[in-house]
Order: structure tokens, then sequence, then C-alpha cells
């Protein structure tokens, strides 16, 4: 019993060991599974904050930079605030120092307008003591002489009426002095009052110097009057060569309307060529795509001799009033269009038309890349000639003033469109002179033109005579 009581007691007490032990164990458990979701929270949240921490350093490095780049751009706005300070600084400097040079000059000209108010003053003085002083010394020169007249005619009766004295008036008049200066009489034999003789001295000297004065005067006005004349004949020079330059525009002026003339010429051929060339292409594409194969060889006879009456005179003009080129050209590609028609029927002779065709269009475009490099070469010629025209009439414009380039605008004007019977007829003049010297100087493009229709006008004899050997050998088979 007692072994069963205490082995009973040992049971509880071990189930109750069991039941504590069991209890610490889930409390453990439940513990460490606290602990464990506690460190992976704690983990996560370390992450996140070395991960905001990172970022945060990120941002500090940016903003840091960006500090120094403000801090970089505020210096430089700083270097560029002071530049601007010294430039206004050194603007102000300079423009204190223009206000000053402008009111120096301001009272440099004031100065010199009063010396030239008081110069024309005194010159205006001078002149009316010039005139008062000559009149004076007529009036003195006309009193001396009579009275020098009065004073001989009373010593030829003192001389004839007392004989003794004449041996007298011999050493008298050997040993005073005469002396004449400017005209008038200085010193006399017949002078008797030394105290009358003293105030006409100084009058003299006052007189002397005046006339030195007048005369310095003089030869100043005779040097400035000796630079107006230079200055003149130097006006008058250029005057002369602008005028020459202006009738060197003019013949420029005229030779610009030709080349313009000439230029009009040339786009009415080119309007014409472009017509010319625009009718072939069409013709050849209708050739080729709708072509007619029940032509009979009389129909292209027919046709071959109105093309051949119609190219035989290139050069004629036509009756109707079109271009005569295209005429031509027309007759000889109709012509060429009806060879193709009626030899359509035969494979050699289709391949044949189609090189024929193929060679005239090359020669077309070949002939229209030369005549646009004719044209672009006139074009830079006439547009070198109108800036000359123009540099010079600019350029007399501002030599000669408005007058002068009013006469050189003049002609510059365009012409007005005739309306009477005689204008018209000297337009119809000036074209034919025109065709004339166009005649006589033949350019390049007319050369082109006559060689494409002699090798049109080649080509056609050429077909001729295959079609004649063909009909020859189509008698003989039969």
């Amino acid at each position: 019993r007692q072994i069963l009581n205490i082995s009973q007691k040992f049971l509880v007490n071990f189930h109750d060991f069991l039941l504590f032990i069991f209890v610490l164990l889930s409390r453990l458990f439940s513990d460490l599974h606290l602990a464990a979701e506690l460190g992976k929270t704690l983990l996560e949240r370390n992450k996140e904050l070395e991960d905001s921490l990172q970022q945060m350093y990120i941002n500090n490095e940016e903003q840091v930079q960006e500090i120094e780049y403000l801090s970089k751009q505020l210096e430089m706005l700083r270097e560029m605030n002071e530049q601007h300070a010294k430039v206004y600084e050194q603007l102000d400097v300079t423009a204190r120092e223009l206000e000053i040079t402008n009111e120096k000059l301001v009272l440099e000209s004031k100065a010199s307008q009063q010396k030239i108010d008081r110069l024309t003053g005194t010159m205006e003085t001078l002149q009316g003591q010039v005139d008062s002083l000559t009149t004076r010394v007529e009036e003195l020169r006309t009193l001396e002489e009579l009275r020098v007249h009065r004073e001989r005619k009373e010593r030829r009766k003192t001389v004839h009426s007392f004989p003794c004295l004449k041996e007298l008036y011999c050493t008298f008049w050997f040993c005073c002095i005469v002396r004449y200066e400017d005209g008038f009489l200085l010193a006399n034999p017949g002078s008797v009052d030394l105290a009358e003789k003293r105030p006409l001295d100084e009058e003299n000297d006052r007189l002397r110097d005046v006339v030195s004065s007048l005369r310095s005067a003089m030869t100043a006005e005779r040097s400035k009057r000796e630079g107006a004349e230079r200055e003149c004949a130097a006006v008058l020079q250029e005057f002369e060569r602008l005028e020459q330059r202006l009738l060197g525009a003019e013949g420029c002026q005229l030779r610009v309307q030709e080349l313009e003339a000439e230029l009009q010429e040339m786009q009415q051929l080119r309007k014409s060529r472009m017509c010319l060339i625009g009718g072939m292409e069409d013709g050849l594409e209708t050739l080729l795509n709708n072509g007619p194969e029940t032509d009979t060889p009389e129909d292209g006879a027919g046709l071959e001799e109105g093309s051949e009456g119609a190219a035989g005179e290139p050069g004629a003009p036509g009756q109707q009033g079109g271009p005569v080129r295209k005429s031509c050209s027309d007759t000889a590609l109709n012509a060429i269009s009806a060879r193709d028609a009626s030899g359509r029927r035969q494979g050699s002779y289709a391949m044949h038309a189609n090189g024929v065709r193929k060679r005239g269009m090359s020669i077309l475009r070949e002939v229209d890349e030369q005549y646009h490099a004719l044209l672009e070469k006139y074009e830079e010629l006439l547009g070198k000639c109108r800036r000359h025209e123009e540099s010079l009439c600019h350029y007399n414009m501002a030599a000669a003033g408005p007058s002068m380039a009013a006469a050189v605008a003049a002609p510059l004007t365009p012409p007005q469109t005739p309306s009477t019977p005689e204008a018209l007829e000297g337009i119809s003049r000036q074209v034919e002179q025109v065709d004339k010297r166009l005649s006589q100087n033949t350019p390049e493009y007319k050369a082109l033109f006559k060689e494409i229709f002699s090798r049109l006008q080649k080509t056609k004899s050429d077909m001729n005579a295959s079609k004649s050997e063909r009909r020859e050998k189509r008698k003989t088979n039969k």
C-alpha cells in the first residue's frame, strides 16, 4: 500500500510535471513563434529603414550637388553683376566725358561764333575806315596838288620880278629833299613853316601804318579768294566727272534695256520650245499606246510630203502667226509617227522606230539642258549689269544731291505701253533691228535647233530610203 500510495503520488506529481513541462513548452513555442515573427518584422523594418536611409543619402547627395551648382551659378551671377556694374560705371564715365566734351564744344562754337561776329564787325569797320581814308587821301592829294601849283606860280612870279632871288632859289632847291610816296608830296622846298610840317609828318606816319595794315588785310583776303577759287575749280572738276559717270550710267541703262529685250525674246523661244517638247512627248506616248494599225502607205506618203514641205524652210515664219520652230518640229514628229504607224506591222521596223524616238528624246533633253545653262548665264550677266547700274545710281545720288538723284532716277522709270500707231511702228522697227542683229550673231540655241531639224530631216530621208527599198523588194517578190 505504501508503495501504491507512493506510486500514486509519484504518478500524480509526474502528471503535474508533465503538464507543467507541456505548458512551459507550449509557452516557449508560442514565444519563439512570436519572437520569430517579431524578428521578421524587425528585419523588414530594418530593411525599409536602410532603404529609406539610402534614399535619404542619395537625396542628400543630389541636394548637395544642386546646392553646389546653385552656389557656382550664384557666384557666376555675382561676377556678371560686378562686370555689368563696371560696364555701367564705365558707361557713366564715358557719358560724363561726352557731356563735358559736348559742353566744351558748345562753348567753343559759341566763342568761335562770337569771334566770327567780331571779325566781321572789325572787317566792316576796317572797310569803312579804308573807304574814308581813301576819300581823305584823295582830298589831301588834290589839296596838295593845288597848293604846290599855287606856290609854283608864286615862285615864278617872284623869280621873274626879282632876278637876285634866282640864285637863292637854286641853292635852296639843291639843299632840300623832295620825297614822293604813295602819290603825294611829303616834303617841298616851298614849305616855309616848320610848325605846320610836323603834324603833317605825324599824319603821314599814321597813314602809313594804316596803309600797311590795309595791305596785310588785302593779302589775307587775296589768299582767301585764291583758296575759294581752288575749291570752286575742284568742285567743277568733280561735277564734270559726275556728268561723265552719268553718261556712262545712261549707256548702262540702254544696255540693260537691250538685254531685257533679248531676255523677253529668249523667254518666248523657251515657251515655244516647252510647248514643242510637251507636244512631242504627248505625241510619242499616244503613238506608243494607241497607235493606228490600219494606216495606209498613201496616208504615210501624204504626211511625209507635208512634213517635207514644212521642214524644208525651218527659218521661215508661219502664215498663221505661230512660232516657226514649233510648226517644223510638229510636222517632223507627225512624219515620224506616220512612219511608225505604217511600219508597226513589222517587228524589226518597230524596234528601229523605238530607237529613233529614244534618240530624238535624248537630243531634246540635251538641248533642254544646254538651253537652261545658257539662260542661267544670261540671268547672271543681267543681274551683274543691274547691280552695277544700281551701285552707279546710288553713288551718283549720294555725290550729286537730290537734283542729280532725280536726273538719274528719271531714265530708270519703266516705259509706258505704246498706244499711238507711230509708237507701234517704232516698236516694230526696233523688233526688226533686233531680229537682224540676232540673225547676224546667231546664238548657240539657234544652232542647236538647226542641228535638231537637220537630224530629223536625215532620219526622215533614211526612213524614206528604207521604205522605198522594202517596196522594191515586195514588188520583186510578187
